[in-house]
This record gives structure tokens, sequence and C-alpha cells, in this order.
């Protein structure tokens, strides 16, 4: 019959089951105490701490277990990085590691030693990350490891879970971190965790093509009637009767009674096409995509300067919009209802009224806009405010009393 555990075994073991539970549980290895952990899917994990296996270490033990658990659940740290990083000595930061001279080393192994990135790519990407990075290492609370410091770029810096901005920098900072512990010898505790996930996000369906809502026909007709310089009307006129992306204004020609596209976007399922795109001209604008049309052709007004890259011209519709009183009204109200407007609302405002006022199925709507019609249910199928939904019962409802009214007659005679 195996020995009966010491009394103070007992009563360690009932003071753990009481406070934290079951799947907590402790054992004499080589005379240390081992701490398991026991989860729900049956797996385990266990490490053995710096207490000796006597009455001695209850106190320590007891006051220990509730720190792991803390660090385990809000740095979302597995038991033995909890562990290991409460073992480490609270020096100052800056006395430990010169994170200034390290991110000098990562720019080098980045732009000379391997040749990665160019210059400019670091200027430009990885230098507004690092300088962020180092901010975050010398303010209060200062980071003590890898997800501490991933958890402070992403919670004071913001930018939506999964968006592109958010995502460089915990990558970025990722890399740097691993090029410090792997390549310069930096505390392991730093080492970026493989899922960045938790400091990532994950995208939602808004989040899609820049989180913008679609505008409507009745708002368009005021944005245009804001503008008083005949350029960017024509660029924003063109954004909404054609549904172009801000970057397709460098890319577009009349050819005909349509607008002919050359860009291609590019996308992780492949390049997209050129074509030739219809204008769909918004309520209360009858008439207005050809118009748009006859400017270009004729060359009575010209397009505005949209800068030297393609993302300069996205930069110069939003620096322009944003400039409009209109547009900022606008804004503001699409707010108050949880929307918010960008210069992808015209492409996107072109979608809703294809299927809308237009009647367009989803796969002659996709062709228009130049995407899959995966793309196009992922992106433009859940847009349906009280607004719209009441608007397309009433356009319905008429559709099928002028239908009925026409049976009757044709019966009649």
């Amino acid at each position: 019959m195996p020995a009966q555990p010491a009394k103070w075994v007992r009563l360690v073991r009932g003071a753990i089951k009481q406070q934290h539970g079951f799947g907590w549980s402790i054992r004499e290895i080589a005379g240390k105490v081992q701490l398991t952990r026991r989860f729900e899917d049956g797996s385990r994990s266990a490490v053995v701490l710096d207490l000796r296996w006597d009455a001695e270490c209850t106190g320590t033990l007891l006051g220990l277990l509730p720190e792991i658990r803390r660090r385990m659940d809000g740095q979302q740290l597995g038991l033995r990085e909890a562990y290991e990083l409460l073992r480490a000595p609270a020096a100052p930061l800056q006395r430990e590691t010169n994170w200034e001279e390290l991110v000098q080393r990562f720019r080098q192994h980045k732009t000379l030693h391997t040749g990665e990135i160019k210059e400019s790519t670091w200027e430009n990407a990885y230098a507004p990350v690092m300088a962020r990075l180092l901010e975050v290492l010398h303010t209060r609370p200062i980071p003590r490891d890898s997800r501490g410091l991933l958890a402070a770029l992403r919670d004071r810096y913001g930018g939506a879970p999964g968006s592109r901005g958010r995502k460089l920098r915990i990558q970025y900072a990722a890399q740097f971190l691993r090029f410090c512990v792997m390549g310069m010898g930096t505390a392991i505790r730093w080492l970026p965790p493989d899922d960045l996930l938790p400091f990532v996000g994950r995208a939602g369906r808004e989040s899609s093509q820049g989180g913008a809502t679609p505008i409507k026909d009745a708002q368009f007709g005021l944005v245009l009637g804001g503008i008083p310089d005949p350029r960017w009307r024509l660029a924003v006129g063109l954004l909404g009767c054609f549904g172009l992306r801000p970057v397709e204004l460098k890319y577009c020609k009349p050819n005909g009674d349509k607008l002919h596209v050359a860009y291609c976007k590019r996308t992780a399922r492949g390049n997209g096409k050129p074509g030739d795109v219809p204008g769909l001209d918004p309520l209360g604008l009858e008439g207005e995509s050809q118009h748009l049309l006859h400017l270009l052709l004729a060359g009575e007004v010209v397009l505005p300067p949209l800068g030297s890259t393609d993302r300069s011209a996205a930069l110069s519709v939003r620096q322009y919009l944003d400039r409009r009183q209109v547009w900022q009204e606008l804004k503001r109200e699409a707010a108050e209802t949880g929307g918010r407007l960008s210069a992808y609302s015209f492409r996107h405002g072109y979608a809703l009224r294809a299927h809308e006022m237009y009647n367009l199925s989803p796969r002659i709507t996709a062709a228009c806009m130049r995407h899959s019609l995966q793309t196009h249910h992922r992106h433009y199928g859940a847009w349906t405010d009280i607004e719209t939904i009441d608007a397309a019962i009433i356009r319905g409802r008429m559709r099928a009393r002028s239908s009925g009214h026409s049976e009757r007659e044709g019966y009649s005679g």
C-alpha cells in the first residue's frame, strides 16, 4: 500500500485545489517541486520550480502560483515561459540591452549583409516601426519580454485587427526580436512566439477594401456639388459612375460609350485583367457617365495631378476629399451609424447601385468591376441597412404593380 503524503503536502494540494480548481497539481522531482497544469483537451504542461520539496516551500509556492497564472492568462504564455519570466531579473531594460545599437545592427543585416531590402524600404517601412519599438521599450510600464513588447505595439498604436498597418508593425518587430536573440545573443525571453495572430488580429468582414461602406447616390450628388475644381469633379465623378479604384484614375481612357481601364490588380489568387467598364448613372444624375466620357475624350477637362506612383493616387484623392466640408460632414454622419466613408466608398456605391437600381446579377456586376465572383460576394454581400432595404422594397412593389397592371390590360383586351 503506497505511503500517504506528508501533512503539509495534503494541505498545499487542498489549498491549490480550492484556490485554482482542478487541473493544477504538484509532486516531488529530484527533491524539488514540479508544478503541472492539465488542460481540458487532456494535454499537460509541467515545470520544475526552484523550490525544495519540504514544508518551508508552502508560502512561496502558494504565492508563486497566482503570479504564474496571471502571466499565462494576461500575456498568453505557456507554463514554463511564465515561470521563467518570473525568475528573470527586474533590472531596468536600458541597462541590460542597448536597443538602439541593435536596431542599427538589424538595419545593416537587412540592407547590407543579406540585401533582403533596399535602403529606401528601410526608411519608408521599417524605420517608423523601429522608432515606435524603441519608444515602447523606454516607456513605463517597460515590457520585460517579447510578448509584452508586441502587446504594447498592438495596443498603443492601434489599427483594426488584421489590418495591413498593424500586421506589418508586428511582423517587423518580430523579425527584429528574432534577429536579436538568434544573431546577437539577447536573452531568450525576447524570442517572439511563432503565432503572431494574438497581436495582429484577424481581419473582419468590414476591414476588407479599406473598411469603407458604400456612398449612397444622394450623398454622391452632394459630394460632386461641393467640388469647385472641375479636374477633381471629373476624378470623383469617374470613381462613382464607373466604380473605379483610386489608382485606376491613372489607367483609364474613353472607349466608345465605356471607360477602358488598363490597371491589373495583383492579388494572392493572381492578377486582374484590364477591361471596358460601363457607366451606371446615380439616381438624380442621369447622363452623368456619358458627360464624363465626353469631357475626357474632348480634353475639355484633364484629371488633376495624382502623383508619380500608384500609391500616391489614393493619397491624393483622400487628401483632396478631406479638405471638402461636405465630405467631412458625410463622414461624421456615417460614423454615427457605424460606417466609414473613404475613397473606396465610391466603388462600393457603384456595386450597390448595380444591384439595387440596375438589377444586375452579382456575376455581371463582378465582371463590370473586374474581379471574381467570389471576391464580389465576400466584399459586397453584407451591405443592407434599413434605408437600402426600404428603398428596394418600394421599387419591388412598384415593379409588381406595373407588371400586374400590364397583365390586366392584356387580359381585358
